[in-house]
This record gives C-alpha cells, structure tokens and sequence, in this order.
C-alpha cells in the first residue's frame, strides 16, 4: 500500500509533547480507516545519537515510527529525512510546526535550509500549533517575534503549502493578515472519558470548579472570583470548591495557595495535582464548571479546554480578547461556554452540560477531507 501521509515534527515521545500526542493519535485513527501513515521525528531530545542507529524505528499500531536524534548535527539529519522520503515516498508530508520543537531558542532557522531541497518530492500541509512568541510583554521578544514571523512567512513561501492548518481563530487571524489562508484543525482531548463504575450523587447547593493543567501569569483571578461570589449568592448557592487538576507550575502553585486568603469564606481551593488519567476524566465528571484561563481568541490550542468539552463540561472563558464580539456570539451559541461578561451572573445559573462528542473522529475527519485522502 502506497503511503499517503508522513507526519514530520520535532519529537515523537509519548506523555512528553502534546504535538507527539496529536499525531499519534491522528495517525493511529487514520491506520484504523485505511489510510497508510509514517512518522518521522526529526530533532528528538529523547533519543540519543548514536552512529548504529542514526534513525530510531519501531511500529506502533502497524505505524512506522521513525526518529532522528536532536544530537545530530542539521547537516547529517538534511540528509536522513531526504533518504527517508525516498524510501517512503509520500503522496502527502504533514509538517507539524512549533519553532522550539525544532530550535530550543525558538529559531528554526535549520529547519527551513534542511526542508527546501525537499518541496517537490510530495504536496505540503502545515498544521502550526504555535507560530510566534507575543511582541508585547518585552523588547526581546518584540525582535523574537519578528525573526520567527519571517522564518514560518519563509517556510510557507517556500515549500508552497497546498494547505495550511491552524488549531485556533487567533493564529487564523494572524496568518490572514499576513496574506495566508487557513483553516482550524482542532484539538482533541487527551483524556478519554471513562465512564463512571457507579452514579454519584452531586452535592447539594455546591458548585465545583476545575482548571487543569499550568497557571501563568497572565491570568488575574480576582475579578473572575468577585463575579462568581456574586453569582452564588443570587443563585442560593451555598459554597464553592475550585479544583486544580495537574502540574500547575511554580508560579501558580504559590497564587492557588494564595486565593485561600480571599475573604469568600464559602470558597474552598484544593490543589490535586498530577493524577491517573482515570481520576482526571473522573473529576471532570464530578465537577460542575471548567475554567479557560487563556484568551478567548486562543481556546483552540489549549489542550485543557479540549479535555474539558469532552467530557461535556461548561466552559469559563474569563480572558475575552478584544475585538472579537462575533467569535464570542459564536461561543455563547455553542451551548457550551459561558463568558465573563455583563451576563456571567444569569449565564453561570442557567448553564448545563452537554453530550460529549468524539473529538479525534471529528478532526481525523476534517483533515482527510481537506487533503483529500481515500482509502
């Protein structure tokens, strides 16, 4: 069977790269439709170099895994991934783009030298699931973002992509105005969920809240928590537990500990850290309300939002981007996002869960019919 599709990307380590996670996952269900996939990581940390081995193979779910050690020089891996595609030959190569996953300072510029002897030897697609650092919070990253704008600008104008995807309407937007188009391949949840063993009765007059995964600095909780103080009392709710679910990071262990300190005697802040993905899928069951702590223009990259809707979970989008008052018509029409606006109070009491949906079958769909794959 002739290969339709290599996925190509940094690393390929399991539970290690959410990206490696994505394209596993995607290539496991198109294998299971019909359609032949190989995986090629090409700067992988995890594997170390090694003159026997120069690329690491093994198969999982009759995939070909295939890895080229970071520890290479780009000079000798140009090399490995032209052998590669000759041998596999390709109808599609999917380039999945994150610029640290391929240049630990951010600035892939060997990437680019190393893949344009190769844009003629298949058709394109580009998934980015980051395009560059935000210009605004210093002045190296201001220079930052403008090296990488011109790498992933280059990338494009060069390997001339028939298709270019993004995870989110933020990044879609940015594309646009630099003359590309996109289009959104979304995320899917890395937590599958696993049904209860037995019904559990909800607490009576309690809301739980969950934010999984890191809390960076960017996100100001105070007038998320006056706003649902409010909405507890309207709605005769009697006490509210917030739940953080995972690694959280430094930062965001020392501001969860410190909410305990806010004066909401009927706030509880438990911090649950790292758990089995059957106890994560669990509590999000369990809970009433996720909390989204990235911008409203960015919910499609975030890997927690994705686990959050797929276990039918009411949404808190507390950062609204501005500007953006139909992307967020859109969202309150969904059924499953409540913004925090001037409705949050009546929104928050009014709002229920909704069914899960298969999020992999929908976007393995999306991408077969975008690149017109068949079996």
């Amino acid at each position: 069977m002739a290969l339709k599709v290599l996925f190509l990307c940094g690393t390929l380590e399991p539970a290690k790269s959410g990206v490696a996670d994505f394209i596993l996952a995607l290539a496991g269900k198109l294998s299971s439709n019909g359609i032949s996939c190989a995986c090629l990581a090409i700067h992988d940390p995890f594997i170390s170099a090694t003159e026997s081995h120069l690329v690491n193979r093994s198969t999982q779910a009759g995939i070909d895994i295939l890895r080229i050690s970071a520890d290479h020089p780009w000079s000798l891996k140009a090399k490995l991934i032209k052998a590669q595609l000759d041998f596999l030959q390709p109808q599609w190569i999917s380039l999945h783009y994150v610029p640290y996953a391929f240049n630990a300072k951010g600035l892939p510029f060997a990437l680019l030298s190393s893949l344009l002897p190769l844009r003629n030897l298949a058709r394109w697609e580009i998934t980015a699931h980051e395009l560059w650092v935000d210009p605004s919070s210093s002045l190296r990253y201001r220079v930052l973002s403008k090296l990488q704008r011109l790498i992933f600008l280059r990338l494009c104008a060069k390997l001339k992509p028939a298709i270019v995807h993004v995870t989110n309407h933020g990044y879609q937007s940015q594309l646009e105005q630099c003359g590309i188009k996109s289009s959104i391949l979304p995320l899917f949840s890395s937590i599958p969920l696993i049904p209860l063993q037995s019904p559990v009765r909800a607490a009576e007059s309690q809301w739980t809240f969950v934010i999984f995964g890191s809390i960076n600095r960017d996100w100001l909780p105070e007038q998320l928590l006056e706003q649902i103080e409010i909405a507890r009392d309207v709605h005769g709710i009697r006490a509210c537990r917030f739940l953080s679910i995972g690694y959280i990071g430094s930062y965001g262990a020392k501001l969860w500990d410190s909410l305990n300190t806010l004066p909401y005697p009927a706030f509880e802040f438990s911090r649950l850290g790292v758990l089995p993905t059957e106890r994560v899928s669990q509590q999000l069951q369990l809970a009433d309300f996720g909390i989204c702590i990235v911008p409203s223009l960015l919910i499609g990259k975030s890997s927690a939002v994705a686990a959050m809707l797929a276990h039918g979970l009411p949404i808190i989008i507390s950062r609204l981007s501005s500007g953006c008052d139909s992307w967020h018509q859109d969202l309150c029409r969904s059924g499953k996002y409540i913004l925090a606006d001037s409705s949050f109070v009546k929104n928050l009491g009014a709002a229920q869960s909704y069914p899960p949906e298969d999020q992999l079958a929908d976007t393995t769909n999306r991408f077969v019919r975008a690149l017109g794959l068949a079996v």
